[in-house]
């Protein structure tokens, strides 16, 4: 398995990926997404098989404020943020449970500390906030949710220790 920056030959593959993945919430097209990648591409990543499928993505860029992003809407030109959003993080089926989903945070972690970042941001959905709970995030009671992201959305935040 290896971590790299999104590539033009990867969009496939992530296409793919994320309609196994947010079917409940709705799918982005590829220039809103490649908008995320454009914007921050040292914190977009693939996870690859050794064969070089696609086996998850990761899509974070800098941001300000307590709103998220919209959702389903091209990324503006972001020249600085207080924080990192991390936008997707989505693993294939054929690849749950051996680890590429942990491997990619710990990817983007590692870059936010090298870039001095101190807060990650993100919008849990689909019954997901345990599980960012369980990596250190907290949720962010004061920060109502764009409905687009759907009803049992949680705004989380996560501090970086150095």
């Amino acid at each position: 398995m290896k971590i790299e920056a999104i590539e033009s030959a990867h969009w496939e593959g992530v296409l793919e990926i994320q309609s196994e993945a947010y079917q409940q919430v709705g799918l982005e097209d590829l220039a809103v997404l490649k908008s995320k990648s454009e914007a921050s591409p040292e914190t977009c990543f693939v996870c690859l098989s050794d064969e070089g499928q696609v086996q998850g993505y990761l899509l974070a860029h800098l941001w300000s404020g307590h709103q998220p992003p919209k959702l389903f809407t091209r990324l503006p030109v972001i020249e600085a943020g207080d924080h990192l959003y991390l936008h997707d993080i989505a693993v294939s089926s054929r690849a749950r449970g051996q680890g590429v989903g942990g491997e990619l945070f710990e990817a983007l972690e590692r870059v936010s500390r090298e870039r001095g970042i101190t807060k990650l941001r993100l919008v849990a959905v689909q019954g997901a906030a345990s599980y960012w709970a369980r990596l250190g995030f907290n949720e962010v009671r004061t920060t109502r949710v764009c409905p687009s992201y759907g009803n049992d959305a949680v705004m989380m935040e996560k501090a970086l220790v150095f």
